[in-house]
């Protein structure tokens, strides 16, 4: 029995050995030898990450594929129904919510691109590395006093709101599903928009939430707001962005995702924008992908599937739908 790993660099040692001491045989492999093989037998275990798609092409290389491992809460790099097609078990984080709150990467990172944003550290640090040293080209904003808009109060708004408390920002947030004693919450998206001069988005991908920020909303946005996502590409049209922002309607976006990644990021929208505006922030996905926190889930998850604690959820692949909150209410 073989756990194939498509993507090993810096897996954790740990995970390997609680493969190995199950009896599996792990293999540090590579997308370039799936893409390069017909057929690659006795791998019952496919561990991937987000580097590519996973579809019937991939999934036809592994026939004795039993159990599809993807340490993310995201699963639009996955073919759903083609795994579920295919009766394979897909073994993720998403809806194993405890775990994840002792996870804060994403949250973190969300506010290193907050800071950055506002304080215009990337074009001061450019400036400087070209031997300058006009402070006045960079006056950013303090953020004591500020509305920070949150779209999506689960697991990592939660903790990017007790971030602004620090700051002694106001809180305020759209999220149909929960409902917090601690912020105020906005019923319709459009009110938090009018409202905040900080935009931050938290939410899954799914039919309800993509394009979720797009030309209609946008013009109820604050002049010169500033955006930010660490979700997914989609959930914001690119194209109704980039306009907002070269008109001054969007004072900066900073951004973790592109709605075309991985495959096409040369014709992003945000990526071509990118070249014009000093403004305008791009990371490659690296939110939620710290040594720490990376290492954690891919432990859990062998964990998981090694110690057979795999909830009935999981084999039903139940995971996929969207999560529920503590009091049971479905959120995103």
């Amino acid at each position: 029995m073989i756990v194939y790993n498509a993507e090993p660099l810096g897996y954790s040692e740990k995970a390997i050995t609680l493969w190995e001491g199950k009896g599996y045989r792990y293999v540090a492999g590579d997308w370039k030898l799936i893409d390069q093989a017909t057929t690659i037998k006795q791998v019952e275990i496919l561990i991937v990450r987000l580097s590519r798609k996973v579809n019937a092409v991939v999934l036809d290389k592994f026939p004795d594929l039993k159990v599809l491992v993807s340490a993310t809460t995201g699963l639009d790099h996955i073919d759903i129904p083609e795994v579920e097609r295919r009766k394979l078990r897909l073994c993720s984080l998403r809806g194993h919510d405890a775990f994840l709150n002792t996870i804060p990467s994403t949250a973190e990172h969300t506010w290193a691109l907050l800071m950055a944003l506002v304080r215009n550290i990337p074009a001061a640090d450019a400036h400087v590395e070209k031997g300058f040293w006009d402070r006045d080209q960079f006056r950013g904003h303090q953020l004591k006093g500020k509305t920070l808009g949150i779209i999506g109060l689960g697991r990592t708004g939660r903790k990017v709101a007790h971030y602004a408390d620090a700051f002694e920002m106001k809180v305020i947030y759209y999220d149909p599903y929960v409902d917090s004693k601690c912020y105020d919450r906005k019923p319709e998206l459009r009110e938090l928009l009018s409202e905040s001069d900080i935009v931050s988005i938290h939410v899954h991908l799914d039919d309800n939430t993509k394009h979720l920020i797009n030309s209609t909303n946008i013009k109820y946005c604050r002049d010169g707001v500033f955006m930010i996502n660490t979700s997914r590409g989609l959930i914001w049209d690119e194209g109704s962005l980039t306009e907002a922002l070269a008109t001054g309607k969007i004072g900066g976006i900073a951004t973790d995702v592109l709605e075309s990644e991985p495959d096409d990021i040369k014709n992003s929208r945000i990526m071509k924008a990118k070249v014009k505006f000093k403004n305008l922030i791009v990371t490659p996905h690296i939110a939620g992908a710290t040594i720490d926190a990376m290492k954690l889930c891919e432990d859990y998850l062998a964990d998981l599937i090694t110690s057979d604690n795999i909830s009935h959820a999981d084999r039903k692949n139940e995971q996929i739908e969207p999560q529920t909150d503590s009091n049971g209410r479905k959120t995103y």
